[in-house]
């Protein structure tokens, strides 16, 4: 068993290697694609002149990739299986089939023309040294056949057959099973029952070894019964602060073909994170209220009375960090929004949000927390470009906005950038000024990279980050609306193609922060920037005086909050930054270590 496995991994890899390394990881796919119509002859027609010098090749090894809808990468002995020699007939579900042949060869001759189907013809035909691959698209027939003229072996029929389907539920204090549907889920605190029930029966070998990573991520022991038919139960006696069940690798007793289900994802109630507020005069902690799983990031409003949370969510096999919900702290609840979060801003009341990827017509969205809903309102968004950087900043009043544009000629053949302008566009009118020269060295970072621009209070100067050439640094440009004039105050040692920017409410600093290089403190108008240590998460926020910080070390890691006065700072434990309430801080915290979840 171990030098058959041995073989199909190499066989795999030669694949992998002929179709190029810069591929995806999915199904091996080999060079020189031609379509079908041109590589492949009737069944029963004769071969081309050529093609008869010498005799066929010997078959060395028969390959399979069967793709499902739910399951499109390679996975040994499941979408990717070696066929004996013995082996003339293999299961297919519903998705698209690649079949493989590899000869003793490793010669140019034309062997694609070797190929014989009957029952549906390839939609697709590589070949390349010795190597024949046919790929077979939906919709295919129950029962096909394909072979290589000649070419002892090779004869392959595929039978379509349907995936396993499973529902999971779990059974509740009453007694009922209640359905658990789509990607995530929240289950109540306490004793846990969770039912899979397959619409086919599944090798038990395969649920064994899957039940083996479930109880990775679980300190309680976890316990698999068989229930009436193709009924299955899990059974903890406390559920998992998170679980993450990807039955994928579950197949079917008869086919092997997996379970057609998208992973699921469920978290105890217990083990939600939660909004806290410490009193920084008594130290008292006082819990607020449970908060939605995966917070990434958290976005006070100027008027503190909201916080605007950024999360990952599950998009049926992949994560995104695009859920976005807000803590109403007046009405100590949480409310969710449609928003897909891309960058978040609060303007006039409002959360207005940029969507990753948007079009021209639905690159912006505007949220009003009074009625919960998508609003026009104010501010108006229309005069708002798809084609404009989501390091978009609006003014204190919400009638402008402002960006750092594209160098003129960034990106042509190599040549250096000439600096980028600062564009200012008026949100009312549309009216656009451009102020040439903002930032010197503003040559593009990478695709989708920005140069985040901050507003001073008063709405009258606007601050960014310009990279220092070669150095891998940064220094603060700042630009006075009222005199029309650009100054330049501190080198920092944070990149500033990373970095973020804000104003002290009274406008006389500037805070600079998850950029690599830690938080500064720095005055706009010159003088030596100060290093706030041990800082380096990607947000930090003032106070209402100007005169503290609340940081964090890290993602999760050591809040605390540092006073400009005497540089002191008051360690408040692990959890996320989230704002200033008076003289105490929001901080969100999280009761649990997590396990098991694939997010970047």
């Amino acid at each position: 068993m171990k030098s058959a496995k041995r073989a199909f991994v190499c066989a795999w890899l030669c694949l992998l290697l002929l179709a190029g390394c810069t591929l995806p990881l999915s199904a091996p796919v080999v060079q020189e694609a031609e379509p079908a119509t041109d590589n492949v002859r009737q069944s029963g027609a004769p071969a081309l002149p050529e093609e008869r010098a010498g005799a066929p090749p010997r078959l060395v090894d028969r390959l399979v990739y069967r793709q499902t809808p739910v399951l499109t990468r390679v996975v040994d002995g499941i979408t990717a299986l070696r066929l004996e020699p013995w082996q003339q007939e293999v299961a297919v579900g519903s998705g698209p089939v690649e079949l493989t042949w590899q000869l003793d060869t490793h010669d140019a001759r034309p062997y694609r023309g070797l190929l014989r189907t009957e029952g549906a013809e390839p939609a697709q035909v590589r070949t390349v040294l010795g190597v024949i691959q046919a790929r077979f698209e939906p919709p295919l027939p129950d029962r096909w056949t394909a072979w290589l003229e000649g070419v002892a072996g090779s004869h392959t029929q595929l039978v379509r057959h349907p995936e396993p389907t499973v529902v999971l539920g779990y059974r509740a204090a009453d007694g009922t099973v209640v359905p658990l549907e789509g990607t995530e889920a929240i289950l109540p605190a306490g004793p846990l029952r969770l039912l899979l029930e397959f619409d086919q029966a599944v090798d038990a070998d395969s649920l064994t070894s899957w039940l083996s990573g479930v109880r990775q991520c679980t300190a309680l022991p976890v316990a698999l019964a068989q229930g009436t038919g193709d009924r299955w139960w899990i059974e903890t006696e406390e559920a998992p602060v998170r679980l993450y069940l990807d039955l994928r690798t579950v197949v079917a007793a008869g086919s092997g073909l997996p379970v057609a289900r998208y992973p699921l994802t469920v978290w105890s109630e217990a083990g939600l994170p939660y909004l806290e507020r410490v009193d920084l005069a008594t130290g008292r902690a006082e819990e607020l209220l449970r908060l939605p799983p995966e917070i990434r990031e958290a976005w006070p409003s100027p008027d503190g009375a909201r916080i605007a949370l950024r999360s990952w969510r599950s998009h049926g096999d992949q994560w995104r960090d695009d859920r976005v919900s807000v803590v109403d702290l007046t009405g100590n609840q949480v409310i969710g929004t449609t928003l897909q979060g891309g960058s978040l801003h609060w303007v006039g009341g409002r959360l207005v949000n940029r969507v990753p990827g948007g079009s021209a017509e639905g690159a912006w969205e505007l949220w009003d927390p009074d009625t919960g809903e998508k609003t026009g309102g104010e501010p108006p968004l229309s005069a708002l470009a798809a084609g404009m950087p989501e390091a978009v900043a609006f003014s204190p009043d919400g009638r402008a906005a402002a960006y750092v544009g594209p160098a003129p000629g960034a990106g042509a053949g190599g040549a250096e950038p000439a600096p980028s302008p600062l564009v200012l566009v008026d949100l009312r009118t549309g009216t656009v000024r451009t102020i040439p020269g903002f930032v010197e060295t503003g040559g593009p970072s990478g695709e989708g990279a920005a140069l985040e621009v901050a507003w001073s209070p008063d709405g009258n100067r606007l601050a960014a980050l310009e990279p220092v050439t070669g150095a891998g640094g940064s220094r603060v440009v700042v630009y006075d609306l009222e005199r029309d004039a650009r100054t330049t105050a501190a080198e920092l040692p944070v990149h500033a193609w990373q970095a973020r920017l804000a104003w002290s409410p009274r406008g006389d600093r500037l805070l600079a922060y998850g950029g690599g290089g830690g938080t500064w403190i720095i005055d706009p108008e010159g003088g030596d920037a100060v290093h706030v240590a041990d800082s380096g998460h990607a947000q930090a926020f003032w106070d209402r005086t100007g005169e503290r910080i609340l940081a964090a070390r890290g993602p999760w890691d050591g809040v605390f909050v540092y006073t400009l006065a005497d540089g002191t700072r008051v360690e408040l434990g692990d959890g996320l930054p989230a704002g200033w309430a008076g003289d105490a801080v929001y901080i969100i915290r999280r009761p649990y270590a997590p396990c098991g979840l694939p997010l970047p």
